[in-house]
């Protein structure tokens, strides 16, 4: 029993197929398909072709073993943004003590949780796969270095691993010998606007935007687990302090309160569904935020606290440098560095453009909250704008809102 020219040909044409990934119908196309399948094999093309396919296939892998990697690099960071909040809680709080000599236990509970937050912020920072959070935390175990000696007056020690270490009975006694009523390298550390304590405090800031996607540390959406400090009602700047200490020093009610308001402000309209749908929304609380904008720059202008002004020329500069974006939806930089809003031209407008500068991490919104968060700081010396607009819990404070200022006068 033979097998005829066309069974061959049909057989040979379908193992090619399979092979090649072809198909025929009849024999005449089997045999254009099996010489057209041989030419290929016999010119190069099959093996560009396998090449290409297993290229795919690995370049497919790697992407699922990197899918994995940056899972495991997200987990990592979000142990550094949870020990960065909460040792920028306890830093901050640091400026609300009482440093009498007469307090001390209190204190040695604080510095010394204020010690075991540090240490865990170092260790989770420093195995971070974020070279950036890595870097930052580089960062403030070399300012830590930079102040050891002061440290060693109250017993604490830097250790090998860079963590710090509290000897109960040398801080106990530190004030023994001067028999001061209060604790000055205590206070110099930790107590103030540039002490060691607040530095710190903006660092695990730093952290917590880089570990946490670029939210900021002082945003609602970073829930808080105690008081980020105040002001204590004994704060006074030093008789013998100079005019120019005085000056960056002075309490500043009305820059505070306008601070405050367009805090609020900026997140609402961050927090707001902006859409094409609903323009006169997105008008009503963006002209709000131009309001409360413009009479912050007018009540720091006048202002005699210098660094209250430093930072407003930081936040004028931040505004003048986005106002190609904002001439897009119709409100312009004016020289003063105010802003003017033209309802028509906003509303022709795409709300995209108010989306872009005011929703997602890095945003203008974020930048210019931190900003305004800083006049606010300086002009109260020390007190955070969360603490006013939030709970402790993070969420929006609307019976705290009404009454901020009288917590300023």
């Amino acid at each position: 029993m033979g097998i005829s020219l066309n069974g061959f040909n049909s057989g040979m044409t379908d193992t090619y197929s399979a092979l090649l990934g072809g198909g025929s119908s009849g024999s005449g196309d089997g045999m254009s398909s099996l010489l057209a399948d041989y030419a290929s094999i016999k010119n190069g093309s099959y093996g560009k072709m396998m090449k290409s396919y297993y290229a795919k296939v690995k370049k497919e892998e790697e992407t699922d073993g990197s899918s994995k990697t940056d899972s495991k690099n997200k987990a990592a960071d979000a142990a550094s943004a949870s020990a960065a909040r909460k040792f920028y809680e306890t830093a901050t709080g640091m400026n609300s003590l009482d440093y009498s000599a007469d307090n001390m236990d209190e204190l040695y509970d604080k510095v010394s949780a204020f010690v075991k937050d540090y240490n865990s912020l170092i260790k989770t920072a420093s195995k971070s796969k974020s070279s950036e959070v890595k870097a930052q935390a580089d960062a403030l175990n070399d300012y830590t270095y930079q102040n050891y000696k002061l440290f060693a007056k109250i017993g604490i020690t830097m250790n090998s691993d860079r963590t710090l270490s509290i000897d109960e009975d040398t801080f106990r006694k530190v004030n023994e010998k001067t028999g001061a009523t209060n604790v000055p390298t205590m206070m110099t550390l930790f107590k103030g606007l540039g002490s060691f304590a607040d530095k710190s405090a903006d660092r695990a800031s730093k952290i917590y935007r880089l570990a946490g996607e670029g939210e900021s540390v002082t945003s609602s959406k970073a829930k808080y687990a105690g008081s980020m400090g105040s002001t204590s009602s004994t704060d006074k700047t030093d008789s013998s302090s100079s005019d120019k200490d005085t000056s960056k020093t002075a309490k500043d009610s009305a820059s505070a309160t306008a601070a405050s308001a367009l805090y609020r402000s900026i997140e609402k309209l961050g927090a707001s569904a902006i859409s094409n749908d609903d323009k006169d929304s997105a008008y009503n609380l963006f002209s709000a935020l131009v309001k409360d904008y413009n009479d912050l720059i007018k009540k720091t202008k006048d202002s005699e606290n210098s660094n209250v002004i430093k930072q407003a020329d930081y936040l004028k500069t931040l505004v003048n440098g986005n106002k190609s974006a904002f001439s897009r939806m119709g409100v312009t930089v004016n020289s003063d560095k105010t802003l003017t809003i033209d309802e028509d031209k906003f509303k022709e407008s795409d709300m995209s453009n108010v989306k872009n500068l005011f929703t997602g991490a890095y945003s203008f919104a974020e930048k210019m909250t931190d900003r305004v968060n800083q006049i606010y700081r300086y002009a109260t010396q020390g007190k955070s704008l969360s603490t006013q607009t939030y709970t402790s819990q993070g969420s929006y404070n609307t019976a705290n809102t009404g009454s901020t200022v009288d917590t300023v006068l």
